[in-house]
């Protein structure tokens, strides 16, 4: 090629890549101001709806409370009366806590969350109600990974067994009833899995001798839920006063 061809090609091939680089800004440009309305809207949807979801999450675990603590028993807010605590004896060192029932201001049951931490595909939470006199008001699951037509029986839509665990008591903290029947205990194991089973027994169990060992601090402790309620309060309260302003 030429000296006189390429000064020829200079100008247009400048001119294409300056329309390139043009049109590339341009996409940036619509891109960024894209990227930033989605963020809004999702900003602007998250701050709409979070309010529901808090309420949708407070009526299932006060249909959860009710399940395991049958509601004309107490006379109080259970779900707005709460305590925290950590101990490994509850599965793990993550906080966990517990709701108070109580029927003209006199405690007459607590529901307390724990984890079974050897199920068969990892941890298993729990939701554990125990009577004041040391029996079980009634077991939930909340939250588990087992295998689906196998370990899935300890969920309450697949099966009645974590019913079994209702009115029981422990005759000492050594009571080996308190297993599975594979283990010469008295709860059911399931056909082909008995660790699910298993890990949930051993949970309620812990929940159970933590709770008869710490009774009294528990009980004595302050409400932790009105705490958190006043915390809300307070903002709203501020949030107004802002606003005036």
């Amino acid at each position: 090629m030429t000296d006189t061809n390429k000064n020829s090609q200079a100008p247009s091939i400048k001119k294409t890549k300056s329309s390139i680089n043009v049109a590339v800004s341009k996409n940036s440009k619509i891109l960024a101001l894209f990227a930033i309305a989605c963020t809004a809207i999702v900003g602007l949807v998250s701050e709409l709806t979070q309010d529901k979801i808090k309420a949708q999450q407070q009526q299932e675990l006060l249909r959860t409370l009710h399940a395991i603590i049958e509601p004309s028993r107490h006379d109080n807010d259970i779900a707005n009366d709460c305590i925290m605590m950590t101990s490994s004896s509850l599965g793990s060192n993550d906080v966990q806590t517990a709701y108070i029932a109580r029927k003209a201001a006199d405690v007459i049951a607590i529901a307390i969350t724990a984890t079974a931490p050897d199920g068969y595909n990892g941890n298993i939470s729990l939701i554990i109600g125990i009577n004041i006199d040391g029996s079980i008001s009634g077991v939930r699951v909340l939250k588990h990974q087992e295998t689906p037509g196998l370990g899935d029986k300890i969920e309450i839509r697949k099966s009645d067994w974590v019913k079994g665990f209702n009115d029981k008591k422990m005759l000492s903290e050594n009571d080996s009833r308190w297993a599975v029947v594979k283990d010469n205990g008295m709860f059911d194991q399931f056909t082909g899995a008995t660790i699910t089973p298993r890990a949930v027994v051993k949970a309620v169990t812990n929940t159970l001798v933590y709770f008869t060992e710490n009774k009294t601090t528990l009980l004595n402790q302050p409400n932790a839920c009105a705490a958190k309620l006043n915390l809300v309060s307070q903002d709203i309260v501020s949030n107004n006063e802002e606003k005036e302003d």
